[in-house]
């Protein structure tokens, strides 16, 4: 693929698909942990699922804070034409991201049982969180190097074979989870594993893209220094705050949920945090596609394709916002069936819970898209401000005031409102730097 020539339709239809694999790849493994947990064991295990994401999340920030801002700065540099400096980022990515990953290791096996105690587990779900967080906490290593390569193979003209990965990752991960918590009975540790498992087989089948020949990603010698990991750790930030903030804002849902309406909204909580990942699957998938043709495009100087690349972009988004808004909101019924809730009042709960979260869509889809347009600027401050304001700020200040004023009621318009409130801003902060470019997107 060549960034600067190649057509934006053409690069989009390599570059979507195995971007949004990837995201769905974690989403999925998640998803299929909550629906084969709340199959075998019942819809109150999914408590358990749900107070480890912050675990997944986290894991997945750091990986990101390192992974996006050296993908980008890397693409940036083939378009200036400097392939050696553009590898000198991938390897201070992948010795940093290794390191990141070994202290996680260290960290989470000494203290498994003070984090899940910090993320809310309470007496019911105790036993099944700690052995699901137990296992999880091993390996951290595999984990973030899954992101590494998703990212780096994809970037280095392999989309393919990193949406092959993926898919490896999916379907070992599920046929592990049915034969571990199935018939070896293996409870919340079965799930954790098999879905550790799958990330591990993954990574190694994207890896066997540095033995080919069309490969150009080398480790340099004597690469580190701390600017290049300083610019690397800036350029990822924005992204990496949406992640940290999704951790801790999941943290504080579980605990003023459990306070304020118990484990069964809990239970609906954990349903539309899968929903919400499933839709940001497709929504940073978009953008992360569009951000090396913007990154080179902008190391070039060539601003009528960071246009084109940016309209695409945004049409690809409001179509994937129709799709989900129908599916969300027709389906409701159907989706909760799939974690066991039929009947009742959990159902109810659950319906109203999908179909109220699905308003916010149109608003995250654009968000995310400003977000990723202002990183690839590497305009670090305006995109970090608006991956806080969506997933973590507004996000609990919308919790408390709307839980405060309508009880239990409350805690499904917490979505909309966040994302409503955060759009004021993203198309503020482009708009604003469009102005001082002197340039005109749409």
């Amino acid at each position: 693929m060549d960034y600067l020539t190649d057509s934006v339709e053409k690069l989009y239809k390599q570059l979507v698909p195995s971007a949004i694999g990837s995201m769905l790849t974690a989403t999925v493994a998640s998803l299929i942990d909550t629906i084969v947990l709340s199959y075998y064991l019942g819809p109150v295990m999914l408590s358990s699922v749900s107070i480890c994401m912050p675990i997944y999340m986290i894991l997945n920030a750091l990986a990101l804070l390192i992974v996006s801002g050296g993908a980008t700065l890397c693409a940036t540099y083939i378009g200036k034409g400097d392939a050696m400096e553009s590898n000198r980022y991938f390897t201070v990515s992948a010795f940093s991201v290794v390191f990141v990953g070994l202290l996680l290791t260290i960290a989470g096996n000494l203290f498994s049982e003070e984090m899940i105690t910090i993320l809310g587990a309470n007496e019911t779900v105790w036993q099944s969180t700690l052995d699901y967080a137990k296992v999880l906490m091993k390996f951290m290593i595999p984990l973030m190097l899954y992101c590494l390569m998703l990212f780096f193979v994809r970037f280095d003209s392999d989309p393919g074979l990193a949406l092959f990965a993926t898919g490896v990752c999916a379907v070992t991960n599920l046929v592990l989870d049915v034969l571990f918590v199935g018939p070896l009975n293996m409870g919340a540790a079965g799930a954790a594993l098999a879905t550790c498992l799958a990330y591990t087989i993954a990574t190694a089948v994207g890896f066997t893209h540095f033995l080919k020949k069309k490969n150009t990603l080398r480790l340099q010698k004597g690469s580190f220094t701390f600017f290049r990991l300083k610019r690397i750790l800036a350029a990822g930030l924005p992204l990496s705050f949406s992640q940290f903030g999704m951790a801790f804002t999941t943290s504080v849902f579980n605990g003023q949920i459990m306070r304020i309406a118990g484990e069964l909204y809990v239970t609906v909580y954990a349903i539309i945090t899968q929903l919400s990942m499933c839709a940001l699957a497709f929504y940073e998938g978009i953008p992360q596609a569009a951000q090396p043709i913007l990154a080179a495009n902008f190391g070039a100087g060539n601003m009528d394709r960071v246009k084109k690349t940016m309209r695409t972009g945004v049409i690809l988004e409001l179509v994937v916002t129709g799709v989900c808004l129908v599916a969300y909101c027709l389906g409701a019924k159907i989706i909760s069936g799939f974690f066991s809730i039929t009947e009742g009042p959990l159902l109810t709960i659950s319906m109203d819970g999908i179909r109220i979260f699905a308003l916010s869509l149109p608003f995250t889809g654009l968000n995310m898209f400003g977000m990723y347009y202002l990183q690839a600027r590497e305009r670090v401050i305006p995109s970090a401000v608006i991956s806080l304001l969506n997933g973590t700020v507004l996000m609990i200040l919308c919790l408390l005031g709307l839980t405060v004023c309508f009880g239990a009621g409350g805690i499904w318009w917490t979505w909309f409102c966040a994302q409503a409130l955060t759009m004021i801003y993203t198309v503020w902060a482009v708009e604003r730097e469009n102005r001082k470019e002197n340039t005109n997107l749409f």
